[in-house]
Formats: structure tokens, C-alpha cells, sequence
């Protein structure tokens, strides 16, 4: 406006409208063409390359310049660290598979691509369970309960893999496959070898507990001689006990060939069960049994007899006489639980994530006394895994304990 009266007044109004409409052109003119570099810039972007303007421009295309250069710094950096961190699980045993909220696959190394046969240039982008078609793993990634890993055998390769799902980022999971082939086959020889060697030991252990037999009969033996043959005896029972323990152990942990379908009578099971406990229970607890006979299971019957049985010989033998044990079946939500609850001596909380061990004892010599093998948890462990169920324990010294057997709703059936 000034500029348009200032020249007015030299000129006349005329001229300093033509000015001003010139000098707007030139200035428009000039930050159009400025644009245009800018927009040629960012079609290719290089530091080497960036305009350096005039005017307001040279500040502007110096903040372009300073936060461009932050940016390729920052991009260069995240490259070298995801360089890296390829490069790291390029390196690792274990197969990795990162999958996102839909279970497609986004990135996988060498060793998960050879473990699930994955092929990168076709199978990115597609869910994991289309291109891996194993019915366990399926169900597994299906269940979004991650806390425990899951053995499966991929029948494609005739390998075992061990397979862990853990949630991380947004709705994105990792998937770790480890190759346990080697590992499987070490265990199955181990099994074998325990149960030949069991099997090999029954035969002249029972001949010898026969003879002791014979000896304890006989009454010309003088007290001292009775005391040691009843000591053998007492040695060699245990021993067959150990036996028996061994090969059940072995059998559970090892026959596929095992019919864990059958329909159980809960009716029936606890009457075969108050009978053997009865039998065993010389001290005369007060056991009370809260049973819900509607729920019953598809199971083994041996195999779940077996763990309900030393869950409960287990009870009786670390209670003190005539207290109170209670044994419990019903349904708890959605599972079935059996309970056995004792009010015996307790165990310290730092026993419990290894008492389910094979010959794990709390307590060497009272374990001892009491005839136990060392082997009835690990038993009830593996039942309940072949059951695809779980042992939960709650102990306190002193107070008594609660172990519960959880089976999963799909093995129960109600009459």
C-alpha cells in the first residue's frame, strides 16, 4: 500500500498499479519456482542435491537439510541394529518366526524355514498355520494360552521340534521352534534301557523274596537271624516296589499304544479306590470323600487309578495318625478337578517346583520310612500329561498340602 501511493505520487495511478502487479508476479513467481525444486527434491531425495533458495527459502531449505540429515542418521542406525539383529538369530539354534496379530508371517530365519518349511518369497504374508499344517501346533497358536512350550513330532521331516509362542510388540507373537530329535532319541534309549533293566531284576528279586519268605516260616531260626531275614525282606519288598514303580513310570512316559479314550466310571473308579485304601491305610485317618459321580472322564483307567491311588497313599503315609484327609472330584469351572487335601506335614515352597522329579525327596531318610519309591509325582506328572491335564500343588509346612489333578473339559462326559 505504501509502495502503491509512492509511486502514485511520482507517477501517476496507473504505473503503480502495472508496479505493484509486477512486483507480485516476480514474488509469487519466485516462491512457485522455489516449490517446484522442492517437489523435484522430494522425488529423489539426496543431501548432495538439496536447493539452497533465496529469501525465506534459505532458512527453510536449511531446516529440510538439518532434519533430513537426523532422519537418514536415525534410518541408518535402526538398519545397522536390525542388520544386527538379523545377522544374531541368523546365528542362534533355535528356528524364529515372527507372526502379527492374524498369525501371517512376517520375517523367519534359515533354521525355522528348514525346521517348518517355510519359503520366504512365497510364504510371507500367509498365516502360519497354512503353511505348517500340524494339528497340534494349530491348536496351540489357537488357544493363546503361551505358558508352557509344546512337543510335537513333524512327521514331514521325521523330526521332534519343541515349539514356544510368546506375545510381543502390537498384537505380534514370536514363534522359537528347537530341534529335539537328538535330544528324543537319547530319552527313548534312556526309557528302554530302565525298562529292560527293571524287567531283568523282577524275576530273581521275586525269587528271592520267596526264599526270605520261606526262612521267616521256618521256626528254627534264633531271634537275631529272624531280625536280619525280616530286615531283607523288608528291603527286597521295597526293592520290587522300586521295580514296579519303574516300569509303570516307563510305560506312562512311552506306550502310544495305550487307550486313552475309555469311558471311566467315576462311580466305579472310587469304589476300586476306597477298597485299596482301606488296605493300606494302617494308621486309621479320618478320610472324607466329596465325590460328584455325574462327572466322569475319557482316560486311562490304569493310568488315572494309578495317579489318584499315590496321590493318596502319598496323604496317608506324611499325615499323622487319625487326622483328616479329604478327597474330592468335581467340576471347577469348565475342568474336572480331583483333590486330595491332607492336613499333614507340609512342604516348604522351595521343594515344589522339583518334587514332580524322578527319586526328588523332600526328605531322604523320612521318605525312606514311609516306603515310598521316590517315583509317584513323577508318575502322577506324566499321566496327567498324557492326559493332556496338570498337578497343581499347595503346600505349608506344618499345615498340610493340596494336590489337585485338572483335566481339560474336552475329556469330560457326563452320564
Amino acid at each position: 500500500i505504501f509502495l502503491y501511493f509512492l509511486l502514485a505520487a511520482i507517477f501517476n495511478e496507473k504505473i503503480a498499479v502495472i508496479a505493484i502487479l509486477l512486483a507480485g508476479g516476480i514474488y509469487i513467481s519466485s516462491h512457485l519456482y522455489w516449490i517446484y525444486k522442492l517437489n523435484k527434491w522430494i522425488d529423489s531425495p539426496n543431501l548432495t542435491n538439496l536447493p539452497n533458495g533465496t529469501g525465506v527459502w534459505i532458512n527453510i531449505f536449511a531446516k529440510i537439510y538439518r532434519s533430513y540429515r537426523e532422519q537418514k542418521k536415525s534410518k541408518t542406525q535402526l538398519t545397522t541394529t536390525l542388520d544386527h539383529f538379523i545377522m544374531a538369530a541368523e546365528a542362534m539354534n533355535d528356528g524364529i518366526v515372527a507372526i502379527n496379530e492374524s498369525n501371517e508371517i512376517l520375517w523367519s530365519n534359515k533354521k525355522a524355514q528348514k525346521m517348518l518349511s517355510i519359503n520366504p518369497k512365497k510364504d510371507n504374508n500367509q498365516p502360519i498355520n497354512y503353511i505348517f499344517r500340524n494339528t497340534e501346533f494349530i491348536n496351540y497358536l489357537e488357544k493363546e494360552n503361551y505358558t508352557d512350550s509344546i512337543n510335537i513330532e513333524n512327521s514331514s521331516n521325521n523330526q521332534h521340534l519343541e515349539i514356544k509362542v510368546a506375545n510381543f510388540g502390537s498384537n505380534q507373537k514370536l514363534v522359537t521352534c528347537r530341534d529335539t530329535t537328538e535330544i528324543k532319541e537319547n530319552e527313548d534309549i534312556r526309557k528302554e534301557f530302565v525298562s529292560n533293566f527293571s524287567h531283568e531284576l523282577k524275576t530273581p528279586l521275586t525269587v528271592i523274596s520267596g526264599f526270605l519268605e520261606t526262612l521267616e516260616d521256618r521256626r528254627t531260626l534264633d531271634e537275631d537271624s529272624i531280625k536280619i531275614v525280616s530286615m531283607m525282606s523288608r528291603q527286597a519288598e521295597r526293592m520290587k516296589k522300586l521295580i514296579e514303580d519303574l516300569l509303570l513310570l516307563s510305560n506312562v512316559e512311552s506306550s502310544a499304544s495305550v487307550n486313552r479314550s475309555e469311558k471311566i466310571s467315576t462311580k466305579e473308579l472310587i469304589k476300586k479306590l476306597k477298597i485299596e485304601v482301606s488296605l493300606f491305610d494302617k494308621k486309621k485317618h479320618k478320610i472324607s470323600y466329596i465325590i460328584d459321580e455325574t462327572i466322569n472322564i475319557y482316560g486311562s483307567r490304569n493310568e488315572i487309578f494309578s495317579a489318584y491311588i499315590n496321590l493318596i497313599t502319598n496323604a496317608i503315609r506324611y499325615t499323622n495318625e487319625s487326622e483328616k484327609i479329604t478327597i474330592s472330584w468335581g467340576k471347577v469351572n469348565s475342568d474336572a478337578v480331583f483333590e486330595v487335601t491332607d492336613s499333614g506335614i507340609g512342604i516348604s515352597s522351595k521343594h515344589l517346583s522339583r518334587i514332580t522329579e524322578r527319586f526328588y525327596r523332600v526328605d531322604e531318610d523320612r521318605s525312606r520310612d514311609s516306603g515310598g519309591t521316590g517315583l509317584g509325582l513323577s508318575i502322577v506328572k506324566n499321566v496327567m500329561l498324557k492326559h493332556q491335564g496338570e498337578i497343581k500343588i499347595m503346600s505349608e509346612p506344618n499345615k498340610g498340602s493340596s494336590f489337585k489333578l485338572v483335566f481339560p473339559s474336552e475329556r469330560i462326559y457326563s452320564k
